[in-house]
């Protein structure tokens, strides 16, 4: 039996029912969520969001070629993490996105990870989540070396990947 997530798979096969997962995208004002959402799940990039919007869509996907139902929460906090029981108790996995041109946005994104980790402490389960920097195409402006001595000094695993310009 195969899992994603951690979650077993009910069955195996390409007629097997697809299984659901939650994903809650998290992070500051400003980080990229709802561009990295749309990017994601229409190959579209779209300039301008409503930065209060919180949405919920819907994606059929393909992984270990098993369908997958995805499901992913666009949330809308503005700096902090706030009124978190919505993704808390929602979301199988995490995605705590941060700005890679702004160093508020990556400290910012902390409170999240700690969110996550006591969260994970209270309900005595893991939950997947990553840390993913964004807004590459402002390399420019990037602070790298701050990034990957506050990753260095967590009590988290850490993996830092050249990502792909396409």
């Amino acid at each position: 039996m195969s899992s994603v997530f951690g979650k077993p798979r009910a069955g195996s096969g390409p007629h097997s029912m697809p299984l659901e997962v939650n994903l809650a995208i998290l992070g500051r004002r400003g980080a990229g969520k709802s561009a990295l959402t749309v990017k994601f799940l229409t190959k579209r990039f779209i300039s301008e969001y409503d930065p209060n919007l919180e949405d919920t869509y819907s994606s059929e996907e393909t992984v270990d070629h098993q369908p997958v139902h995805l499901r992913v929460m666009d949330t809308a906090d503005l700096d902090t993490p706030r009124n978190c029981e919505r993704y808390l108790n929602w979301a199988h996995a995490f995605l705590v996105v941060y700005s890679v041109d702004s160093r508020q946005s990556f400290e910012g994104s902390s409170s999240y990870l700690e969110l996550l980790a006591l969260h994970a402490k209270e309900t005595q389960r893991g939950y997947p989540a990553l840390l993913l920097g964004n807004k590459l195409d402002m390399a420019q402006y990037r602070f790298t070396h701050t990034i990957s001595h506050a990753c260095k000094t967590q009590p988290y695993t850490w993996l830092s990947l050249p990502a792909s310009s396409t």
